[in-house]
């Protein structure tokens, strides 16, 4: 890997972070001329000299009262610092404190949902490839047809249904106390896996389709290349030709379909979650706009961009591992 692509990848990914932050300051902002008014909209009990000394208090209590610019650069100060700002919840918590409460639980189902699709996923799709024209790839193929037709949170109902109302295996719901009284504990972990099954198999459903599709797709393509015939010409082992040289440069597609995974393991269940009322990121997020509190969502939006951004700068770099011949300029 060039040091050179490297370095030009990094400074690239940061740009468009610089962006982001800006753009996540100043849009909230547009069209505003009291923000103060946002967090505290006007009260029919309360007189207008009341009114203007709490918005006054507020201004103060949140940084308003200074210019848009002079909160611009302290809102830049305070990320250098770690700290995405104040929410405007009772008790004023830390942006932060509030995501790093809610982010492991949507871990849970993101990272679990990602890695049983991947590992089942590749599994199918090198089956299906390997099959070709025969009821294994055709099984695929039309489940694939019925997965584009099926979006996530049907699934996540029917599941809801059946099995957490009418048979009762897993919990409908998510259990209120779940969080609260977690434990590092085999009933602690145990219970977790209970109320986090429906709501992974939800899920996990379209992702196996996605990379078993994406892995057929890419495994047939690369079997047409001209180096496997060469390699079956010199009467090579099958399973040498098959591990080696098929799925081997097979896995560009693969990893592509992992960055868009990995850039959606926070934000990209919130209809799930709130089927199954999981408090994670998604539901914080819901939780944030009815309520109009724009530094937690700056704070979730800012974290979920970074997480994109960064997903996609490893993707880019994995892909110029596994094919020198992709630079700067050539996408392949």
């Amino acid at each position: 890997m060039k040091l050179s692509y490297v370095i030009k990848r990094v400074l690239y990914s940061l740009f468009v972070f610089a962006v982001v932050i800006t753009l996540n300051f100043f849009i909230p902002r547009i069209g505003v001329e009291d923000p103060a008014e946002r967090y505290y909209p006007p009260q029919g009990n309360m007189s207008e000299i009341e009114y203007e000394i709490v918005k006054q208090l507020t201004r103060e209590q949140y940084g308003f009262h200074v210019s848009t610019w002079q909160q611009f650069l302290n809102y830049l100060k305070g990320l250098a610092q770690g700290d995405l700002g104040t929410s405007f919840r009772p008790g004023s918590p830390k942006v932060l404190d509030l995501i790093k409460e809610r982010l492991p639980w949507t871990l849970v189902l993101s990272v679990s949902t990602m890695l049983i699709g991947l590992i089942v996923g590749v599994l199918f799709g090198v089956v299906a490839a390997v099959k070709r024209g025969r009821w294994q790839d055709t099984l695929l193929l039309n489940a694939s047809t019925v997965m584009v037709a099926l979006p996530s949170f049907f699934i996540a109902l029917v599941l809801s249904f059946y099995l957490g109302f009418e048979w009762e295996i897993f919990p409908a719901y998510t259990d209120s106390t779940m969080v609260s009284e977690f434990a590092w504990t085999w009933d602690g972990i145990s219970r977790v896996a209970r109320n986090a099954a429906l709501p992974v198999m939800s899920m996990m459903v379209g992702s196996i389709i996605s990379y078993a599709q994406g892995t057929r797709n890419a495994v047939i393509a690369v079997t047409n290349e001209d180096f496997v015939l060469t390699a079956r010409a010199k009467g090579l082992k099958r399973s040498t030709i098959r591990y080696k040289h098929i799925l081997r440069n097979s896995l560009l597609p693969i990893v592509t379909s992992l960055g868009m995974s990995i850039s959606g393991l926070i934000g990209g269940q919130v209809v799930i979650e709130q089927v199954f009322n999981w408090n994670g990121m998604g539901t914080l997020f819901l939780e944030a706009n009815q309520t109009n509190d724009y530094p937690l969502m700056m704070g979730i939006m800012l974290l979920l961009s970074g997480f994109t951004i960064l997903s996609i700068l490893l993707t880019d770099l994995v892909y110029v591992l596994l094919d020198p011949r992709v630079t700067v300029g050539d996408k392949r």
